[in-house]
């Protein structure tokens, strides 16, 4: 999920009973039966990543990037590197996996990113929820996208990448 309240809503609404809250340092995620399935809710706490130079430089202009883990590129997203690698440490165990972001271009971007880059996955089923209601989650969780939507996730890249040419290329020229 995006945040981590909402990583709790989904965990209780998705429970057979009640999901036992686990945590690593103080990185909360949920442990819930649903049916014979166990599933694992993990939290990110927005963008876990950053388009970034891929050889630090201060030239222009600067068209080689990436996306890097936020925590590594700001010293103001630190608190980022704990959740990051919570959700590496259970992608480890995990068969399965579905993003439950929320469902526009920045979520999209969220969920693309953690699937790939944190999980080494490439693709993954897609809840889309409008509400954290148990009724709604419930539903988006059992008529997930076998896929995440590519459109908005390749929209978001695109203006990330964009956003940091275009505004830092610039910026630089005027320097």
């Amino acid at each position: 999920s995006e945040k981590p309240n909402a990583a709790k809503r989904i965990a209780e609404a998705l429970a057979d009973k009640k999901p036992k809250k686990q945590a690593i340092g103080k990185v909360p995620y949920y442990e819930l039966q649903r049916g014979k399935k166990e599933i694992v809710v993990a939290c990110a706490v927005g963008h876990l990543y950053t388009v970034a130079e891929k050889k630090k430089s201060f030239t222009y202009p600067s068209f080689d990037l990436h996306w890097a883990p936020s925590g590594d590129v700001s010293k103001k997203a630190d608190y980022s590197k704990k959740y990051l690698e919570v959700i590496k440490r259970l992608a480890k165990k995990a068969s399965a996996f579905t993003v439950a972001c929320d469902y526009d271009v920045e979520g999209e971007v969220i969920g693309l990113n953690c699937v790939r880059l944190a999980c080494n996955q490439k693709d993954a089923r897609r809840m889309k929820f409008s509400t954290l209601t148990k009724e709604d989650l419930i539903e988006a969780y059992e008529q997930a996208e076998p896929h995440l939507d590519w459109g908005l996730g390749n929209a978001g890249e695109t203006r990330h990448f964009l956003d940091w040419m275009y505004g830092i290329n610039i910026s630089r020229a005027l320097t």
